[in-house]
């Protein structure tokens, strides 16, 4: 009976489990401290990786399409010299590429696009339209990746005037068409949209070209600092 009120020994176990309780808040503590730094590294580069995409989607929306749509001297799908002036404009980048693709999604709803450019993955990277890099304050540079993935139809009924034994008939037909916009994106052309008859303004409304644009930047030499964007650009 005196061995079992022995209490030699309580002061032992009570600081080794008191210890044990220390360890386990002190490394809680130490795992959270680390996950947070963690987690704020990785959201500033993922902000970094976003902020090169979105410089990326400046480039391509106010200066590559908006070049290409008002450059009412190229008419074919894969024009030489439209691709040339691309290339010059974005020899300041390193390692720029314009893909023959590009003014064929520009001017043609994506079902009249070459065969060759029916790649409608929404990755960015694969297929691309546009490639090139952008500087980082620190470290390897972002390659941006840019590619039209669609190109919205617009059907519409146009009006035109024919000849006929009679004089002049006003006629209408559907037609299938990008976008009609005036490239000059300053006014209609012609005259009212809604006058009918008479005059010799444009009689047809205009309608905008609509695309759906994929936008991908990661770090040249780390692919796991990346950020994608998915733009609907209406010109």
């Amino acid at each position: 009976m005196r061995s079992l009120h022995n209490e030699k020994g309580i002061a032992l176990v009570t600081s080794l489990m008191f210890t044990a309780l220390t360890l386990v808040i002190t490394m809680t503590l130490l795992y959270m401290v680390t996950a947070g730094i963690r987690s704020s590294g990785s959201m500033k580069r993922y902000r970094t990786a976003n902020e090169a995409a979105y410089g990326g989607l400046e480039i391509m929306l106010k200066d590559i399409m908006s070049k290409g749509l008002v450059d009412a001297s190229v008419t074919t799908l894969a024009d030489a010299t439209f691709k040339s002036d691309m290339l010059t404009y974005l020899a300041s980048f390193n390692s720029p590429s314009v893909s023959d693709c590009l003014r064929a999604k520009l001017v043609n709803f994506n079902s009249n696009w070459p065969t060759a450019c029916k790649n409608y993955s929404l990755d960015a990277s694969k297929s691309f339209d546009i490639k090139f890099n952008l500087n980082s304050a620190s470290g390897s540079p972002y390659v941006v990746y840019s590619k039209i993935v669609d190109t919205m139809e617009h059907k519409m009924t146009v009006f035109e005037n024919k000849s006929t034994a009679s004089g002049l008939v006003m006629t209408k037909k559907t037609v299938s068409m990008a976008g009609n916009s005036d490239p000059s994106n300053l006014n209609l052309e012609g005259f009212s949209t809604t006058d009918l008859e008479g005059g010799s303004g444009d009689k047809n409304p205009h309608v905008p070209y609509t695309y759906r644009i994929e936008v991908k930047s990661e770090r040249a030499q780390n692919a796991l600092e990346k950020a994608a964007l998915s733009v609907l650009y209406v010109y």
